[in-house]
């Protein structure tokens, strides 16, 4: 019982933290016009989503949308400040959203939510990583009724970062990937949705799950 309470209260601290870093960190907002930073804050009014958890949606649109002007303002700053050492992977990555056309902006949805809070729940508490549930279903298995709505599919983890920046750009850089997955997964042209659950974790201290969704099917009535 001690040791499930420690493990909430360092997950608070965690968050605390990192949200009162944001708070005190200078955000490059002036280089980017009003309008795209509304339209990627696009989880702003879900009641579902926790403040980092809106924020991975909104970093992750931001690289979307206009990955040249990310690589200039939050790249640049995260990497000068954390001191993340740019190698081959950092330096495909800015290749990548240099010459990245504009892509729209992923919407959160209530049913992706769901889920992502679910396996993040089951994974932290299992203390376990990947794709499988907590009773051992695949990620097909997981995603057989998804898949009724949405015309594709992914799903990408991370792990050890409690601040949403942190989160994006580790799965953006992708270290150590060479299929660059979960990368290729944050800029894919044709996933339009999206859900984020953030929650600690038994080894990791804390675990992202993304769960995305692409076009809507439309059902015949």
């Amino acid at each position: 019982m001690l040791a499930n309470w420690f493990k909430s209260f360092l997950f608070i601290v965690l968050i605390y933290l990192s949200i009162d870093g944001f708070s005190q960190k200078v955000i490059p907002f002036h280089m980017w016009k009003t309008k795209d930073l509304t339209i990627a804050n696009s989880g702003r009014k879900i009641k579902g989503l926790s403040f980092q958890e809106k924020k991975v949606i909104f970093y992750i649109n931001l690289a979307r949308m206009n990955g040249k002007l990310f690589v200039e303002t939050y790249l640049k700053d995260y990497m000068e400040d954390v001191r993340v050492p740019k190698n081959k992977y950092y330096r495909s990555l800015i290749k990548t959203l240099k010459e990245q056309k504009a892509l729209p902006p992923l919407l959160p949805q209530d049913d992706l939510i769901k889920e992502a809070v679910k396996h993040a729940k089951e994974m932290g508490r299992t203390g376990k990583k990947g794709h499988r549930s907590a009773s051992h279903k695949s990620f097909e298995e997981r995603m057989r009724s998804f898949r009724l709505k949405y015309n594709k599919m992914k799903e990408s983890n991370q792990y050890g970062f409690p601040d949403a920046l942190g989160i994006v750009i580790d799965l953006l850089i992708d270290d150590d990937q060479e299929s660059l997955i979960h990368r290729r997964t944050l800029l894919n042209k044709d996933l339009h949705y999206v859900g984020v659950g953030i929650r600690a974790h038994k080894k990791w201290q804390v675990n992202t799950s993304l769960l995305f969704g692409g076009v809507l099917i439309e059902v015949e009535k």
